[in-house]
């Protein structure tokens, strides 16, 4: 395992989509607290409706699990943004990707669902859109950090080589 004294400099690449990738997790955790059910004049973020949903349906035990582990979201894109702080780039690429798609997903197709705005009780689209576009952001950028770290480490390898 080599020290991070010996770690070689992050390329432009490398920050750059590490920096896309953490803006990108800000912007879907915020979108996460912003309105996704509205009815009547009252708006619930992500995780109120979550737990209005866990509450008031008899759901199969896996749907409330994952209903319950919606409220990681943020523990999630915060332990992201710590490995991509301490350099783990790969690890990071990895959380950062799994996170994003996640995230993504439910939020896309919440956003696909509220297409009737017309009803009393409905999908707001503020919030699942924000989360979307920000998990797009972060996927992209985790995306770049794994084919970024790769060339860095292989340029960094043939640069070792010709020191020899």
């Amino acid at each position: 395992m080599r020290s991070p004294a010996s770690r070689a400099p992050a390329s432009r690449a490398v920050i750059g989509c590490g920096v896309l990738a953490a803006a990108g997790l800000v912007v879907a955790a915020v979108g996460t607290f912003l309105p996704w059910l509205r009815s009547g004049s009252v708006e619930r973020d992500s995780y109120a409706t979550a737990a209005l949903l866990d509450h008031l349906l008899t759901l199969d035990p896996a749907l409330r699990l994952a209903l319950r582990a919606w409220n990681g979201v943020i523990v999630a894109a915060g332990v992201c943004v710590i490995v991509l702080v301490l350099g783990l780039w790969r690890t990071a690429a990895s959380l950062i990707t799994m996170t994003a798609i996640t995230v993504g997903t439910v939020a896309a197709l919440i956003t696909i669902q509220s297409s009737d705005v017309t009803g009393l009780i409905g999908i707001s689209t503020v919030g699942p859109a924000t989360s979307t576009a920000g998990s797009a952001l972060a996927l992209l950028g985790g995306l770049g950090l794994f084919f970024a770290t790769r060339r860095s480490a292989t340029t960094h390898r043939s640069d070792e080589t010709q020191d020899r």
